[in-house]
């Protein structure tokens, strides 16, 4: 008999993963002026989103950048983070793609990212901006939310209303960050 063993990230045996999205509220003083633009547009106020895993890997894009995949700690107060469950194939999944795509060295468009959400502009797909890219990930994990979403016009205000929609989404940005520091201690 023939297996098929399927390469996971796992840091325990459960049955559920664990998922949280951080989207970044630019609300500090010496904020750059394109967050308040793009915060101020949504109805969130929020400017960016990036996608964390279970062993604190996180992966986005920023403005004339790259896709990253590395530790973070989201120490940032001005980050509103936000779980959710997902099964141990679909963590999976995001995880790998995630990862994928920093080793690609997928690139950032302002293209995409300014005319997208307002006109639907596609472009290459050899590019991408924070909400797309994180819709995307979504998406290949099968994430219920995400798959009634078109990435190309997502937004980080349009994600998280998609969360607050969902009621199995949890808001623990306090517990996430109190966890962390009793972590560091």
């Amino acid at each position: 008999m023939n297996q098929i063993n399927l390469k996971t990230n796992d840091v325990s045996s459960t049955s559920s993963r664990t998922v949280r999205l951080c989207f970044y509220e630019p609300r500090a003083e010496n904020e750059h002026w394109l967050n308040r633009i793009v915060a101020s547009i949504g109805s969130h106020y929020v400017s960016h989103v990036e996608i964390m895993f279970e062993d604190n890997m996180a992966a986005s894009i920023f403005a004339e950048d790259t896709v990253f995949f590395r530790q973070r700690s989201y120490a940032n107060p001005y980050y509103r983070i936000k779980a959710f469950t997902v099964s141990p194939t679909s963590y999976d999944l995001m995880y790998d793609f995630a990862q994928r795509c920093a080793d690609q060295q997928k690139s950032f468009s302002n293209a995409k990212m300014f005319c997208g959400p307002i006109l639907g502009y596609r472009g290459s797909n050899d590019n991408t901006f924070c909400s797309e890219f994180i819709t995307h990930t979504l998406q290949v994990g099968g994430v219920g939310f995400a798959m009634k979403m078109d990435a190309g016009r997502s937004t980080p205000s349009s994600l998280l209303g998609h969360m607050n929609s969902i009621e199995t989404v949890c808001f623990d940005s306090t517990s996430f960050k109190l966890d962390l520091a009793l972590q560091l201690y």
